[in-house]
């Protein structure tokens, strides 16, 4: 291969150099996730695909501002980014408005099927109690999920429990907390799919017209340095099956730590046959509140196809590092119909059960280092 810098000096040699060699980089990065493995420092580049598409664009740019047509390698590099790039925009591209949404708008909804749901991550060590209790005041939402919740935090929300009467909570201060309320009748409990440490909640919903729908909350461990992504993955497999054996009216809500185009995010939902709002109608992203630029979608809901979509909003920050998010739905006439998922393909199948597996196995692993 020919010198990057080849028939240049000074600046634009070195300058050359470093924009190809980032360009290169970003082109590992882009394809990196095909590598089927839960290896955190491999399932983090997920996340970044908006970020990471803007850098190839930019670093395009400026290689064909540098002039290097001449040199052999000039439209070999092109060639693996414009790859890269067109890769990128596949995983975000039904999160673009012009694209077909994945569960319908709601026409006409009775106020007996309305449901209206708020998550947030409240962040453990952020003190601006305050801020959340005006928001949930000013929207009032039916069901209030609240993550890292610790002692402090389960205090702070306590006048919330004359409004919402029905809940749920474990705090803990491992950033793993949840408290779950509810205007509406619930009834469920607190469990752990996976780790002592990392609550899940699993409920069911009277709603004022007295159908009944299941509500899954999650929050499961990242992938993060030490720490791989099989324990996450096995948790959305075990709650996706439990959606598609039920097969009655469901939603799954809550921080994911997960993006909604990452493979075990699509698998979650193929085996669950359910629907994400967002297709179709916008990134949405909650996380991280502080950096503009470094955002992407980390809170979800996802819904069975009993429902129907009302609204979908990210809310202001409340001193988090995630924004809280408002939900709106609709349940259908046809509520209490037995909707069975569509079967999901052998090859989904298994690729579930590996999932659960190498989860199970990082359990173990975990166990034994304790």
């Amino acid at each position: 291969m020919v010198d990057p810098g080849f028939g240049m000096s000074g600046w634009r040699k070195w300058t050359t150099r470093a924009v190809v060699a980032l360009l290169c980089l970003l082109v590992v990065l882009s394809f990196l996730p095909l590598w089927q493995t839960d290896r955190w420092w491999v399932r983090q580049w997920d996340y970044p695909r908006l970020q990471v598409a803007g850098l190839l664009l930019i670093f395009s740019v400026a290689l064909f501002l540098l002039k290097v047509r001449r040199v052999r390698w000039f439209w070999v590099l092109v060639a693996g980014v414009a790859a890269a790039l067109a890769w990128q925009v596949s995983h975000f591209l039904a999160y673009l408005p012009f694209y077909p949404k994945q569960v319908a708008a709601a026409q006409t909804c009775s106020p007996q099927r309305q449901l209206s749901l708020l998550n947030a991550n409240v962040l453990l060590t952020n003190s601006d109690y305050s801020r959340l209790l005006r928001l949930v005041e000013q929207h009032r939402p039916d069901v209030l999920l609240l993550l890292e919740v610790g002692d402090e935090w389960e205090k702070a929300v306590a006048p919330l429990r004359k409004a919402y009467p029905y809940a749920l909570s474990e705090a803990a201060p491992n950033t793993y907390g949840m408290m779950l309320l509810s205007r509406l009748p619930m009834e469920g409990r607190i469990r752990h799919l996976l780790q002592p440490g990392v609550p899940s909640a699993q409920v069911e919903l009277t709603l004022r017209g007295g159908q009944r729908v299941d509500f899954y909350a999650m929050h499961p461990e990242p992938p993060w340095p030490g720490d791989d992504s099989g324990e996450r993955d096995a948790e959305l497999v075990t709650v996706g099956r439990e959606v598609r054996d039920a097969g009655r009216a469901a939603i799954v809500m809550g921080d994911l730590n997960d993006v909604a185009w990452s493979r075990t995010s699509k698998l979650f939902k193929e085996v669950a046959g359910m629907g994400d709002p967002r297709v179709g109608r916008g990134f949405y992203p909650t996380f991280t509140a502080q950096y503009p630029l470094l955002r992407w979608p980390l809170d979800h809901l996802f819904v069975s196809p009993h429902f129907e979509m009302m609204a979908i909003d990210v809310l202001p920050d409340i001193g988090s590092d995630h924004f809280p998010i408002y939900f709106s739905l609709c349940l259908t006439d046809r509520a209490g119909e037995r909707k069975v998922a569509p079967s999901a393909s052998a090859a989904t199948e298994a690729e579930a059960s590996e999932e659960l597996g190498e989860g199970l196995a990082e359990k173990r692993e975990e166990n034994r280092g304790e």
